[in-house]
């Protein structure tokens, strides 16, 4: 294990993402009558699916006659089962199969047998590139296809000279070229009724009452370890909490994050731990019901932005500027060290995350209650 580096500081990081409405646009489509079929292309992780979920709020506020279609990776379906915007959601049975000359042939059929009239790529990656533009060489394409960079091949583009790179601001960029303006600055996520009365059942059943709990969302991808503020540090800010404030503390998480939640309820058991007891759109419920949310950089904390409940983001490897969840009630943490912002997935001494510790964290807690 090598040498812990010192920290500096820990930063603060507020939301500074304005509404967007581009002056520059290629085109206005929001009174064209011929726009009736639009597919939505959006692949990527959880947190990229939830960010987007904007977007699509505004695209669906402007097209209102039109069918919209989502295609999405399989696992991320689910949070669109009650999403009354889209009419057809699909997608590959596997994410494993995405590439596969297989995969290309299913996925154009069915481009080619919905016919769309506009193509909204919020992906614009390799992938997605190369398959729209087989779709092009092969004319079968609609007029309409856009991208959030200006390249092929996409008819659709902006112009604008803003040369931000945020994540958000490309696919308010994206969505500006074809005329439709970026109002919805916070994730946009649609959950049923038994969602609802799942999460208070859940609720009821662990006596948690509505603002006299904490929860921590603690886990990461199964490939982004690094992410993790860690075990000891998240049992630690739970002393501090019981000490100073007596909440409650819920752990949140997925398959991929059970290691990580059992083991920090297994050495504390005041600590509750739901991993694995809800559904990804029962979240919501729960989390506009908890007084603040403290979690790593990870797909729920996304989900957790969708409230307007108190969010504290914890990030070492990854840029706050660019993986802080959208909205104006969550601030980012990260140490001031030098090798911060460097996306590694093994590191020997993991000193972003270690440095920060849980008085850091209490301290900006306190402010927020």
């Amino acid at each position: 294990m090598s040498k812990l580096i010192p920290i500096k500081k820990v930063n603060v990081f507020y939301d500074d993402i304005q509404p967007f409405n581009d002056a520059t646009q290629s085109i206005d489509l929001k009174t064209n009558e011929q726009i009736k079929k639009i597919l939505i292309i959006k692949w990527g992780g959880m947190g990229d699916v939830i960010l987007s979920t904007a977007v699509m709020e505004d695209i669906h506020n402007s097209f209102k006659n039109a069918d919209l279609h989502l295609n999405t990776l399989p696992q991320w379906q689910s949070i669109f089962l009650n999403d009354k915007r889209f009419t057809k959601i699909w997608g590959s049975e596997s994410a494993k199969k995405i590439g596969s000359l297989k995969h290309l042939y299913e996925w154009i059929k069915n481009v080619k047998a919905e016919n769309y009239d506009l193509i909204i790529d919020l992906q614009t990656n390799d992938r997605t590139r190369i398959y729209l533009s087989i779709l092009r060489f092969i004319k079968l394409s609609p007029k309409y296809i856009s991208g959030n960079h200006p390249v092929f091949p996409y008819s659709i583009f902006s112009h604008s000279k803003d040369k931000s790179n945020h994540p958000f601001t490309l696919l308010q960029k994206n969505i500006g070229s074809f005329g439709v303006p970026s109002k919805t600055l916070k994730p946009k996520i649609y959950y049923s009724n038994k969602d609802k009365t799942d999460a208070l059942n859940l609720m009821k059943k662990n006596k948690l009452i509505k603002d006299k709990f904490i929860i921590f969302i603690c886990g990461s991808s199964k490939n982004g370890g690094l992410k993790r503020w860690g075990v000891k540090n998240f049992l630690d800010l739970f002393a501090l909490i019981k000490k100073n404030i007596n909440l409650k503390v819920v752990l949140i998480g997925g398959k991929d994050d059970e290691d990580e939640c059992n083991s920090i309820s297994f050495l504390n058991k005041d600590i509750i731990n739901f991993c694995n007891q809800t559904s990804l759109t029962a979240l919501p419920m729960l989390f506009k019901n908890a007084k603040c949310i403290i979690g790593n950089d990870t797909g729920a904390t996304h989900i957790a932005a969708s409230t307007d409940v108190p969010v504290i983001l914890i990030t070492g490897p990854t840029n706050p500027e660019k993986v802080k969840p959208l909205g104006k009630n969550i601030i980012a943490l990260q140490s001031e060290i030098e090798c911060k912002n460097c996306y590694l997935k093994l590191c020997p001494h993991h000193s972003c995350m270690k440095g920060l510790l849980a008085e850091h964290v209490f301290n900006k807690i306190k402010k927020i209650l």
